[in-house]
């Protein structure tokens, strides 16, 4: 388990944070299905669906070591419509797969520099408090995100923009440095980007870089929705100095679909 800037949490952590937002997840999900306004053309019964495949998908990664490329590696699963029974069924899955599997073993994952079972502890963590956000928000009654989950999960997203290689979809991307802080009641975390037209990096830093062509910062929990696309710099938490915001939430729009 990596991060760039000392954020990572203990499994053990990792597995409470999991358990209590799937359990808010589910029970923000309502009987009647409604829209979920952060996850455009979906109802909150798509959303239950998704997590149910992702929770199921990443069992069979855990478990295998391969990737599940469709719904034939998927982990069994019961034949239902019921989108509840079908979420908690995936999420028994995975979260067997990570209290029987040894965190060392080597398995698939997209990042490069983190190919074992620990990569899983920390992406079902965030995975799931993003998805609860969806939820909640689709129902009008917000829980607030772990600050030390969500500082961490500042860091897990930014660390996914390296990964991408380049940015065909998005023009004139050569725009130097973003600084992205993060605050917490500690003190504050400090991301510097550095984006040309063909890659780009992430490093922790002390403060923000005073070459920096745009500042993003916030709070740790507004930061992780706002880099996430859950909310966005109209929200009073977060401050905007420079230029160039439209590119680089263009350009984080490529790196989490």
């Amino acid at each position: 388990m990596r991060s760039v800037a000392g954020t990572e949490l203990s499994r053990e952590q990792y597995l409470i944070h999991l358990n209590a937002d799937y359990q808010l997840l589910a029970a923000a999900i309502p009987e009647t299905p409604v829209e979920v306004p952060s996850c455009p053309g979906w109802s909150t019964n798509d959303l239950a669906k998704h997590m149910a495949h992702v929770y199921l998908g990443q069992a069979f990664v855990v478990e295998t070591g391969s990737q599940a490329e469709n719904k034939e590696h998927l982990a069994p699963y019961p034949r239902t419509e019921d989108f509840m029974e079908f979420m908690s069924w995936g999420f028994d899955a995975i979260t067997k797969a990570l209290d029987i599997n040894r965190p060392e073993r080597p398995t698939w994952s997209w990042h490069h520099s983190d190919q074992s079972v620990d990569f899983w502890f920390r992406r079902m963590a965030h995975e799931t408090v993003i998805h609860r956000i969806d939820a909640e928000q689709a129902v009008g009654a917000i829980t607030k995100i772990d600050e030390a989950l969500a500082l961490d999960g500042v860091d897990e997203v930014l660390d996914f923009l390296p990964l991408m290689g380049s940015w065909p979809e998005v023009p004139n991307v050569d725009f130097g440095i973003v600084s992205i802080v993060a605050k917490t009641k500690n003190g504050s975390k400090v991301w510097d980007l550095h984006f040309t037209d063909k890659a780009a990096t992430v490093s922790a830093a002390e403060k923000p870089n005073s070459a920096a062509r745009l500042v993003i910062s916030g709070d740790a929990e507004a930061m992780d929705l706002y880099l996430w696309g859950r909310i966005d710099s109209s929200d009073p938490r977060i401050s905007i100095k420079g230029e160039g915001e439209e590119t680089f939430k263009q350009l984080m729009q490529v790196a989490v679909l």
